[in-house]
């Protein structure tokens, strides 16, 4: 099974012993795994599929706006136009098996029940299992998730080089690799519509699994990234905005109808609790925080008006739209 080498192990142990950092030794090693996965992916022929690398570790490893462990590794897959629904589903299918081999042949551990797809292979998860060398984090799940969703970018995306955690802070780049990538300002976009759809879901009773607790990460991310990007304070990514609500309403129409019939109001309904009910919020961010934030921790209040006005002017802006 995956395993980090003897010399990572080392450096890993070294960089504790010398003080450089306080972070548990598992986050590296998990980091590092990570990196390694989707140095594989980087590498896969896609046979056609556009790969775009995005979401939270997206904006770690590769934009470098955010200071904390993200273990979800998301990816857009962009389809080649003009198949017909059987051919795309088969296409699909074709590219989850083809990953998953990469995984295997790269020494991961991938049972058949840790691969999910959905939707005709339009949404595909696959959980990565691996030998820690060290005692486990209980913040951290035993397991790396690699996600791929079958909708295109809406803004043009660009390749950026990637390094381990653990090669940031020795400044080692030797072994950094390209891959491409979304832009910040979809990412800003996809933040705070994922909290307040997801959030909106579970409000209605509409998820398929557990809530997910870090689903506050989102609200530090979009803090952060505001933080590095103040144009978008008031030039918000409006209409890529409505691009990605209308996606995610057809989507989902069948699991959530309540949202495609009104985001706006679905959405706005999130905003309105995340004011006068924080207490769970709250609760969730500051743990999210003490266990996965390594860089300047940002309160849940200001992370929260930041959040608030952005989603604000967005939700404001579908009216016109």
């Amino acid at each position: 099974m995956k395993t980090i080498t003897a010399q990572e192990h080392k450096q890993i142990l070294d960089i504790r012993n010398e003080s450089l950092s306080s972070l548990p030794p598992g986050i590296f090693e998990k980091d590092l795994l990570l990196t390694q996965a989707l140095r594989h992916l980087a590498s896969t022929d896609s046979e056609g599929m556009g790969l775009v690398f995005c979401g939270g570790t997206c904006l770690s490893k590769a934009h470098r706006l955010i200071e904390r462990m993200s273990e979800d590794v998301d990816f857009k897959l962009v389809v080649p136009e003009g198949l017909s629904r059987t051919a795309r589903s088969k296409r699909l299918s074709q590219f989850k098996k083809r990953v998953v081999l990469v995984f295997q042949e790269a020494g991961f551990h991938v049972p058949p029940e840790q691969v999910v797809a959905r939707d005709e292979n339009s949404y595909v998860a696959i959980n990565l299992l691996y030998e820690s060398r060290f005692s486990p984090v209980a913040s951290l799940r035993p397991e790396i998730k690699v996600e791929f969703n079958a909708r295109p970018p809406v803004l043009p995306t660009a390749p950026l080089p990637i390094r381990s955690m653990l090669a940031e802070l020795i400044a080692d780049r030797a072994d950094d690799f390209q891959i491409e990538c979304i832009s910040v300002d979809e990412t800003l976009a996809e933040k705070v519509l994922s909290f307040l759809r997801r959030t909106a879901e579970v409000r209605a009773g509409r998820n398929r699994a557990e809530y997910d607790d870090r689903l506050v990460r989102h609200l530090y991310d979009v803090q952060a990234i505001v933080a590095h990007h103040e144009r978008l304070k008031s030039e918000p990514p409006h209409a890529h905005f409505a691009a990605l609500v209308a996606g995610d309403a057809a989507q989902y129409r069948n699991q959530y109808p309540e949202f495609e019939l009104d985001p706006v109001g679905q959405m706005r309904d999130v905003l309105q609790a995340l004011h006068a009910q924080p207490d769970g919020f709250e609760r969730d961010y500051l743990q999210f925080v003490d266990e996965l934030v390594f860089g300047e921790t940002v309160s849940f209040a200001e992370a929260r008006s930041v959040f608030s006005e952005l989603a604000d002017q967005l939700l404001g802006s579908m009216h016109s739209v």
